[in-house]
C-alpha cells in the first residue's frame, strides 16, 4: 500500500475514532488502536526525519495511549527512540505525549 493509501485511511480511521468516542461508544479504544496501527505503516515508510515521519511516529504513539494501551505507546516510542535518524526534537515530544 502507498503512502498515499495509508494517508487517507489513517484520515478515516481518525475521523471514526473522534466520533465514537465523542458518543461514548466503547469501541473507540479499537478505533484508536486502529488509528495507531495505520500510523506505524506511516512511519514505517518515512524516515524519522522527515517532517511526516515524525508526524506519523507521534501519531502512532498518541493514538495507543487514546486506546488505553499504555504498553503499546510506550513500545512504539521506545523503538522510535533508538532510530539514529530520529532527531531530539522528535524524542522530546515522545516524552511529552508520554507524560
Amino acid at each position: 500500500m502507498d503512502t498515499d493509501e495509508l494517508n487517507t485511511l489513517v484520515t478515516d480511521a481518525i475521523w471514526r475514532a473522534q466520533e465514537l468516542e465523542s458518543r461514548g461508544v466503547c469501541a473507540a479504544a479499537g478505533a484508536w488502536l486502529e488509528v495507531s496501527s495505520i500510523e506505524e505503516q506511516l512511519a514505517a515508510a518515512f524516515p524519522a526525519s522527515d517532517c511526516q515521519g515524525g508526524i506519523a511516529r507521534r501519531g502512532a504513539v498518541r493514538a495507543a495511549l487514546k486506546a488505553g494501551d499504555r504498553a503499546r505507546a510506550n513500545a512504539l516510542a521506545d523503538r522510535y527512540f533508538a532510530e539514529e535518524a530520529a532527531p531530539e526534537s522528535l524524542k522530546v515530544a515522545l516524552r511529552e505525549i508520554l507524560e
